[in-house]
């Protein structure tokens, strides 16, 4: 049985995750913050880039969907989405899949490493 938890279950790892989801919040509103923003240029996202490397490698994965998407919608219906719209896209899977890998993922196969190491050192013993 998979027993994958959204809230970590060591306080500990509750406040890492809370700070991780405020600087990700604090991320964002910087983001969208910046004048370029409404001017359409791409130097507005360099405010998730610390995003980025705090998601990273399940981040980079997102990110390059995400660009396989945009190219998509470029050629199929030759849309082109605003620095607004990416840029919300951009923070809302670089944040999905960061807090999944870290705070889902990461401590569901550590548990199951854990039990594993228990089952083999009660076997041999």
């Amino acid at each position: 049985m998979i027993d994958l938890t959204f809230f970590p279950r060591h306080p500990i790892l509750r406040i890492v995750a809370t700070a991780w989801l405020l600087a990700s919040i604090v991320m964002l509103l910087a983001t969208l913050l910046r004048p370029e923003i409404g001017l359409n240029d791409r130097t507005a996202l360099s405010g998730l880039v610390p995003l980025y490397f705090l998601s990273l490698p399940l981040g980079h994965l997102g990110l390059l969907a995400l660009g396989k998407l945009k190219l998509e919608l470029y050629v199929t219906s030759q849309f082109v989405p605003s620095m607004f719209s990416e840029g919300l896209m951009l923070w809302a899977v670089l944040t999905v899949l960061g807090y999944l890998q870290w705070f889902v993922l990461l401590p569901w196969v550590s548990r199951k490493c854990r039990s594993l190491a228990e089952f083999l050192s009660k076997r041999y013993l």
